[in-house]
């Protein structure tokens, strides 16, 4: 019985610390990217309507909750996304400003390989994209081997950010 329960409390321990680390990755990229030293409050961008019908457009499938939050400092536009990659959760922080990206980072990959998708040679053909009017990006990013459907969620969200900057 004994083993059971602190079996359980390593359990509960263990996701408090992953759900704070997680949290403190989220902050740092919004801190550094917005240029502050404090997170701002975040606002929330209710997916209903036309906004959903574009969401829906730009993923191929609806989002996983029902809104989305961003946190704004002047023309800059932080988001926290999330997609899955081939099983798991990809979370992502974009920053855009003046509708391009300005910065993007995967905060938490969770799948067991296609993680190169976390390194700057990645990252950096995310950063300065911006979108056509056709609702495509305007820099191609280039595929991995491996990771095809991690480059296709961060495409996705890539193109999700700037659709959200516009509506916003």
């Amino acid at each position: 019985m004994k083993i059971k329960i602190l079996i359980l409390l390593f359990l509960i321990l263990n996701s408090a610390a992953f759900a704070s680390d997680e949290r403190l990755l989220k902050d740092n990229f919004l801190k550094s990217s917005l240029g502050l030293s404090e997170v701002p409050m975040h606002s929330y961008i209710i997916l209903k309507d036309d906004i959903e019908d574009g969401v829906e457009k730009i993923l191929k499938d609806t989002y996983h909750l029902p809104v989305i939050k961003y946190w704004k400092s002047g023309n800059k536009v932080g988001f926290i996304l999330e997609a899955i990659g081939k099983h798991e959760f990809i979370t992502t922080g974009f920053m855009v400003e003046d509708n391009k990206i300005s910065d993007a980072k995967v905060l938490v990959y969770r799948e067991n390989y296609g993680y190169e998708i976390k390194y700057d040679m990645f990252i950096n053909q995310i950063k300065g994209n911006s979108m056509k009017d056709s609702k495509k990006l305007v820099k191609r990013i280039a595929n991995i081997s491996g990771a095809t459907l991690s480059v296709n969620s961060m495409r996705k969200l890539s193109k999700l950010s700037l659709y959200l900057y516009s509506k916003i």
